[in-house]
């Protein structure tokens, strides 16, 4: 390493070059359930009218950025709001089992306080720990975390240097930066991924970087 004037030029790279896989991690669009507060997985619901609006912003965005792949949970909302990149994009939709919302199994289609109110006992015994604790016939956090956690190092593995439309559901894009942040999963709460929205983060062997975090395709800041 020597100085020219004041640019510094280094005799060898810094860090050895990897290869990048980069991920475009996408919250299907507005459903009723949503705007209800309610907990659910139930793979039969639709998109709404504004879900199908926010589908087709994401596609006319994605487009720009030039994905290789697209890739989608199984659940209805989300297939149908890949179907609407897809017209964008020219991708085909590959599914994948394991990127399904997070189970709430004797909650599904309730909100947190009908919870506390009908099921005083249950909805106490799970907030003691709401992390490694599951709802009854449900999932708990940590191994929805460790669910996803799995099934990104395949996808990585199996399209390494690609870069991915992944569209999916708010518990798992949580799942998938905690992952990239490497954030004790305790803070899985903290994390806001509204419908319609897009995160990019690029992942190699030894590093993942957040480019920017659950932006709308209409905000005016760069996202390339």
């Amino acid at each position: 390493m020597f100085h020219a004037g004041r640019r510094i030029i280094l005799s060898e790279e810094l860090h050895p070059s990897e290869t990048v896989t980069t991920i475009y991690l996408i919250r299907h669009g507005h459903t009723e359930p949503v705007e209800d507060g309610k907990l659910y997985n139930d793979p039969a619901v639709e998109l709404t009218e504004k879900g199908v609006e926010q589908a087709q912003a994401l596609g006319k965005f994605l487009k720009t950025l030039e994905p290789d792949l697209l890739i989608s949970s199984s659940a209805k909302r989300v297939v149908s709001t890949a179907a609407l990149i897809e017209k964008e994009t020219s991708l085909k939709n590959i599914l994948q089992e394991d990127l399904n919302e997070w189970s709430v199994g004797d909650w599904e289609g309730r909100t947190y306080l009908q919870i506390k109110k009908e099921d005083p006992e249950d909805y106490k015994n799970w907030t003691t720990d709401p992390i490694k604790n599951a709802p009854p016939n449900g999932e708990s956090i940590e191994d929805l975390c460790s669910r996803v956690s799995n099934k990104l190092q395949e996808l990585i593995h199996t399209y390494e240097g690609k870069s991915i439309a992944l569209v999916t559901h708010a518990g798992v894009a949580r799942a998938i930066l905690i992952e990239a942040l490497e954030m004790p999963v305790r803070n899985f709460w903290r994390l806001n991924i509204p419908v319609g929205s897009i995160s990019r983060i690029d992942f190699s062997k030894n590093f993942a970087t957040v480019h920017y975090f659950s932006r709308l395709p209409d905000n005016p800041i760069s996202m390339s």
